[in-house]
C-alpha cells in the first residue's frame, strides 16, 4: 500500500517522528524532521565515526547511532538506517581501493547466518522502537559497553581456521546486532581475529561480510517498506564528509599507534554507553509546521502548528524548523 502524506497536516509528520515509527511515513525532506544544528551534528558525528573506523578498525555504526541517540538527534531507528548506507558507501569505496585476499568461505558461511537474523533484529527494533522506547534506549548502551570492550581485547588466534558451525552463530550474532542497531560488527570482528589468517586477509574478509551484511539490511527494509526518502537525504548528506574522513584516517593511519587510537574509541563507547545507561530526562519541545509559501491563507494557517509534547521519546529527536528547504560499518 502507498501512502501518500500531505505536509499540511501536522500530524502525519509527528508520526514519523515519534508515534508510529514503522507506519506510513511521509515522504518530505529532512529538513522538516530535523533542525539544521542537529543535522550539522549528525553529519560531524558520521565524519568523526569514519575517522576513528578507518584508524582502529571499527566503530562507525556504534560511534553515530551511540552520540545521536544520545544526543536525542533521532530515533534509533532512523539513525540506523543512515549508518547502513553510509557503511555501504565507505565500506565499497575502501574495499575497491585496498582489495585484498579475502577468505570467501567465511564470508559465505557468516552471511548465510546474517540474512535471517537481520530481519528478526529489524522486526525486533520496530517493536520496542513503538512499544519500549527507554528498553531500546538502555539495550543499546549495553551493546556499545560490550562492543567496546571486545574491541580492546586481544584474542589468542586459533591454530585451524573456525568450523561452519561457529562461523555461521557469529553470522546469526551479527544479523541479530546488525538488524537491530546496524552494527554486525563486534561478534562478527571478535570471531574473524581468532583466525590464523594474515591481518590484511582478516580486515578484507570482515570488510566484505560488512558490505553485505549492509545490503542485507536495506533488502530487508525496503521488503517492510520501512526505507523513506529523509533516511536517504541525510546518508546523502553524510556520504561526503564520511569518505572525507576515511581517506584522512587511512592517510594517518601508518603515523598514529594502533593501542592508543583503540583506547580513545573505547572510553568514547564506555562514556556514550554509559550514558545511555541513564534515565533520560523529559523534554518539552515545540514543533512548528510552516508550509510551503504557495499554499493560500487559509491552507497556511491550517498547516501551522504549535505542538507540545511533555514526554518526547528519548530516542527521537522530535522538534522540526519552521522550513521547506533543505538530506552507515
Amino acid at each position: 500500500m502507498h501512502c501518500i502524506a500531505n505536509i499540511s497536516e501536522p500530524p502525519a509528520v509527528l508520526s514519523f517522528l515519534a508515534r508510529t515509527p514503522y507506519t506510513c511515513r511521509p515522504f518530505i525532506s529532512a529538513a522538516l524532521t530535523m533542525p539544521l544544528p542537529d543535522l550539522i551534528t549528525f553529519v560531524l558525528l558520521a565524519g568523526l565515526g569514519s575517522f576513528v573506523q578507518a584508524l582502529s578498525g571499527f566503530a562507525l555504526g556504534l560511534i553515530v547511532l551511540g552520540s545521536a541517540t544520545l544526543l536525542q538527534l533521532a530515533p534509533i531507528s532512523f539513525t540506523a538506517a543512515v549508518i547502513s548506507m553510509i557503511s555501504l558507501v565507505n565500506g565499497g569505496w575502501v574495499l575497491a581501493r585496498h582489495p585484498r585476499a579475502i577468505e570467501w568461505r567465511s564470508v559465505r558461511w557468516t552471511v548465510l547466518g546474517l540474512i535471517p537474523a537481520v530481519g528478526l533484529g529489524l522486526a525486533l527494533l520496530a517493536r520496542l522502537d513503538s512499544d519500549l522506547p527507554e528498553r531500546l534506549r538502555q539495550l543499546l548502551g549495553v551493546v556499545i559497553l560490550i562492543a567496546g570492550i571486545i574491541m580492546m581485547l586481544r584474542p589468542h588466534p586459533h591454530a585451524q581456521p573456525s568450523g561452519r558451525s561457529s562461523t555461521l552463530l557469529s553470522g546469526v550474532a551479527g544479523g541479530l546486532l546488525g538488524g537491530l542497531f546496524s552494527t554486525a560488527g563486534p561478534p562478527v570482528v571478535f570471531h574473524l581475529y581468532r583466525q590464523p589468517w594474515s591481518l590484511a586477509s582478516i580486515r578484507s574478509t570482515l570488510l566484505t561480510i560488512f558490505v553485505l551484511a549492509t545490503l542485507v539490511r536495506i533488502g530487508w527494509q525496503v521488503a517492510r517498506g520501512e526505507l523513506h526518502w529523509p533516511m536517504i537525504e541525510v546518508a546523502l548528506y553524510c556520504t561526503l564528509p564520511v569518505l572525507l574522513a576515511a581517506h584522512a584516517g587511512a592517510r594517518l593511519a601508518p603515523r598514529i599507534a594502533l593501542t592508543p587510537m583503540r583506547r580513545f574509541a573505547f572510553a568514547l563507547l564506555a562514556l556514550t554507553g554509559v550514558g545511555l545507561l541513564i534515565p533520560a530526562t523529559s523534554t518539552t519541545d515545540a514543533v512548528k509546521l510552516t508550509p510551503p509559501s504557495s499554499q493560500g491563507a487559509p491552507d497556511a494557517r491550517r498547516s501551522t502548528a504549535a505542538l507540545s509534547a511533555s514526554h518526547r521519546q528519548p530516542a527521537a529527536a522530535a522538534a522540526v524548523s519552521g522550513s521547506s528547504a533543505a538530506p552507515h560499518f
